[in-house]
């Protein structure tokens, strides 16, 4: 039966309503929209008895579910990841494992490797499982192997050792399970065993991969002699890989050896050249040995131009105090007239619970997200018989007319009934909502949001996107301590950051159609947002140039822009633009700065 959602389910039910809903669905005979939503449900918590015990009480009556769980074009993770559970409950762990493997590479946030402790005691027959299949499926988990925490990871790391050490005794030629077994009882710190399936392996065939692991056994150990000798080797098995030198700099610099650590990254940028862990770990260990100003001034210059490079961030920053970054290490708070003026009433703290009125008259029509942060301040007001009100006086409408969006895709938040505007679209969902505050209320580092996005946005679907849109100019209530045009820049800025990591295309295409719409205060998000995705993709970075130009055109002959220094600021952190464009940036920015 066709899966077709009602409009109830369109509201984005949560995991106990996808519950709710599988089971209705179960008992109307409704077996592909069911399972739909218990692994809607899993999701959020593969490890949920209740859950999986009403799937495994299902597959017990002898139904053959694989047929509901159908393999498609643009399969959903979630399905996928139910379809291996149930070809592990019938037995067929190849396949389980296989598909599994698939699911966690591209979701590796999910634990779904809690099944595999359920699973590893019914493999009867190691030998129906594939020798590639695991190699895939172990190469696709390390990183959620390395999410996981406390007894759940003890346990799944038992689970994956008990099947690899298996595999290993009936294949003791396949060097790559050996590895992989080293691998697992690193992780688990046991140093010994790993010691010995690295040498098992290595043995086997003297490959990069095995020198690597015996490299990785020796630094376990505390041997960086003889750790050193096998990266170097693991260089000479394969040239062309620079990874084992990053790696051999890494050690090296742990114990503050710096002439060891530059050879080593200084080759693996020859290797591969412009490396972005190798170039600021260079410049680190430069410093390090000289420490004057020439060579801190190249980690000035490196730092202002690589501002996103985690290793630099990590590296370089420290050595730059006061080296804190717009849009990258913080958001500038907003510089309207209305914004200005509303420092001040907030700063007075007058007496608005009887009534009152703020009125305030400007030259030319400002971003609405400006006006907004007034009307939220006066509504905290709200409890008065006679609240508070605000009296607008705007006597121009720049040109271009930021009411206007300037593609058929731009995004319209607004109503707007000649300079006054509302809101477009209805409040959004609560789940979107809380999401949105999440992220809002946790310090601002642009890698570390995005990343957090990344882990928020798992309790979203695309379907969301909407949700998102609105929460852009109906934010949930501001904290007490946060004045509410800070607290409106940090949710819109949050709900842009969400629509990026749920949009499936870069460009983002919900960040595009922001650039494109009404101006407003979310362009500033959207073109940080789309700057940090493109860094280091020339041809994505060529894209996001050419929808900074058309922003540019839309900058108002007269009055204040709102976006002009995040634009510059964003624009600035893209590598590949030219040499004389950086240069205008660069001045326009100087020239924006000393204004303010």
């Amino acid at each position: 039966m066709e899966h077709v959602h009602t409009e109830e389910e369109h509201r984005f039910p949560s995991p106990e309503q996808d519950f709710e809903i599988y089971k209705a669905a179960r008992s109307e005979g409704d077996f592909q929209h069911a399972l739909y939503h218990l692994a809607c449900a899993l999701s959020t918590d593969p490890s949920n008895t209740e859950w999986l015990g009403s799937l495994n009480e299902w597959m017990n009556s002898g139904e053959d579910l694989l047929p509901y769980v159908p393999v498609e074009e643009n399969n959903y993770f979630a399905v996928m990841a139910v379809r291996a559970y149930i070809y592990a409950r019938v037995n067929n762990f190849n396949e389980a494992f296989g598909l599994l493997g698939q699911v966690i590479k591209v979701k590796p946030e999910v634990p779904y490797l809690v099944w595999v402790c359920e699973w590893e005691p019914q493999i009867a027959n190691v030998d129906e499982i594939d020798e590639n299949t695991m190699l895939v499926f172990f190469g696709g988990v390390m990183r959620s192997v390395d999410l996981l925490e406390g007894n759940e990871r003890r346990k799944v790391l038992a689970a994956l050792v008990s099947v690899l050490r298996k595999m290993c005794e009936t294949r003791p030629k396949a060097y790559m399970l050996f590895w992989l077994l080293s691998s697992m009882y690193r992780r688990q710190e046991d140093v010994l065993a790993a010691f010995a399936a690295a040498k098992t392996a290595y043995k086997l065939n003297k490959c990069w991969n095995t020198a690597i692991g015996m490299a990785l056994c020796f630094k376990a150990q505390g041997n960086i002699r003889k750790a050193a000798g096998f990266y170097k080797k693991a260089g000479r098995l394969d040239p062309g890989n620079e990874a084992g030198y990053l790696d051999l700099g890494d050690m090296y610099l742990e114990n503050d050896l710096y002439k060891k650590a530059l050879k080593a990254y200084i080759k693996a940028a020859e290797i591969r050249p412009g490396h972005e862990w190798a170039i600021p770990s260079i410049l680190y260990c430069e410093y390090m040995l000289k420490k004057d100003a020439e060579r801190l001034g190249k980690i000035e210059a490196y730092y202002k131009a690589n501002a996103s490079n985690g290793r630099a961030r990590q590296l370089l920053k420290p050595l730059l105090p006061g080296s804190e970054l717009p849009f990258v290490d913080y958001i500038p708070e907003p510089q309207e007239a209305t914004i200005n003026v509303l420092r001040q009433v907030a700063e007075q703290n007058p007496d608005l619970e009887s009534g009152g009125s703020i009125s305030l008259t400007i030259n030319h029509l400002e971003a609405p997200s400006a006006i907004r942060a007034m009307e939220l301040y006066l509504n905290k007001f709200g409890r008065s018989a006679n609240p508070p009100k605000l009296n607008l006086t705007i006597d121009n409408v720049p040109e271009p007319d930021p009411r206007q969006a300037i593609a058929e895709n731009g995004a319209m938040l607004w109503s707007y009934d000649g300079v006054n505007a509302q809101p477009a679209m209805p409040k959004p969902s609560g789940q979107a909502a809380d999401a949105v505050r999440r992220l809002a209320v946790t310090p601002y580092q642009i890698e570390d949001w995005y990343r957090i996005a990344g882990e928020i946005a798992q309790s979203l679907t695309t379907a969301h996107l909407p949700d998102l849109f609105a929460v852009l100019t109906h934010p949930p209530e501001p904290p007490e301590q946060i004045s509410s045009w800070r607290w409106l820049q940090r949710i819109q800025y949050a709900a842009v950051f969400l629509m990026a990591r749920l949009s499936p295309t870069k460009p983002s295409e919900p960040l595009l159609s922001l650039c494109y719409g009404q101006s407003d205060w979310p362009v500033n998000a959207a073109v940080t947002v789309l700057a940090y995705q493109a860094q280091g993709d020339p041809e994505l970075e060529q894209a996001v140039s050419a929808v900074f130009l058309q922003l540019v055109e839309r900058i108002p002959n007269e009055g204040y822009c709102f976006f002009s220094y995040a634009l510059l600021c964003s624009w600035l952190r893209l590598p590949s633009i030219d040499d004389k464009l950086r240069e205008q940036l660069e001045q326009w920015k100087s020239d924006l700065e000393q204004r303010e």
